[in-house]
């Protein structure tokens, strides 16, 4: 049996998930899973895993983690410089990559059996050779209104920047640990907030928080375990 994927949520079980980007499928006996995942110009992969069954499969947007690349800095470059002036607040809009993930639930359980990204993954080099960071690299509009992004590929980000210096701060990139994002999603919108404090031209502390108007939203399973007591904060000294 095929089941189309059009959407975010949950699905009955079927041996075929396919959408217009991604087949995903099972293969059960003897209280063993095959799992098939091909992705449009990809590879395909598979993996075997126990259950007796699988009560129902999510289909969640996630965090844009690769495995065979494990860092979760973030990098956006704004395709235009954005001028803040001095003690000046702006909030707007940007599209940021995430993952898919495939969670099957299993006895009121749910297990993550999969994660696969559809954009295509860059890197950027944020501060000098020696001891800067490798980030995933993303480039991006800025909006001032919302919008919806691509379903299985996109997610919508909230930022809301605060200057708080005394200077005219020409703003070209942020970078963000998405180790802390918190996604929320309908059926076809995924999103996320986040606060950026720019306290000077090489200081910034950026953020993600929890999206304000959840109402009818789910928010995603977390897949990267961080330290309850660990900061969500990221700074930027390296410039802007």
């Amino acid at each position: 049996m095929k089941v189309i994927v059009g959407k975010y949520g949950y699905y009955d079980y079927a041996s075929v998930l396919e959408s217009n980007i991604f087949c995903l499928k099972f293969e059960g006996k003897n209280n063993l899973f095959k799992y098939f995942r091909e992705v449009s110009n990809s590879e395909v992969k598979s993996s075997i895993f126990s259950s007796k069954t699988i009560d129902n499969i999510l289909i969640q947007p996630s965090e844009p983690l690769n495995w065979d690349f494990p860092k979760t800095f973030l990098m956006v470059e704004f395709k235009e410089a954005i001028s803040l002036l001095p003690e000046s607040e702006l909030n707007g809009f940007v599209e940021i990559p995430i993952s898919v993930a495939v969670i099957i639930n299993v006895s009121r359980k749910s297990i993550p059996i999969d994660l696969f990204r559809i954009t295509p993954l860059k890197f950027a080099l944020y501060g000098n050779p020696h001891n800067g960071i490798i980030c995933h690299y993303w480039k991006s509009e800025f909006y001032f209104n919302p919008f919806t992004p691509k379903i299985f590929e996109t997610c919508l980000l909230e930022i809301g920047l605060q200057n708080q210096s005394s200077s005219l701060i020409k703003l070209t990139k942020l970078v963000f640990d998405f180790a802390y994002i918190q996604i929320f999603f309908n059926e076809s919108l995924a999103k996320a907030s986040s606060k950026v404090k720019i306290q000077s031209e090489s200081y910034c502390e950026t953020e993600f928080v929890k999206p304000i108007e959840i109402d009818n939203f789910q928010q995603s399973l977390d897949l990267i375990p961080t330290k309850f007591l660990s900061s969500s904060k990221f700074v930027m000294l390296n410039g802007l």
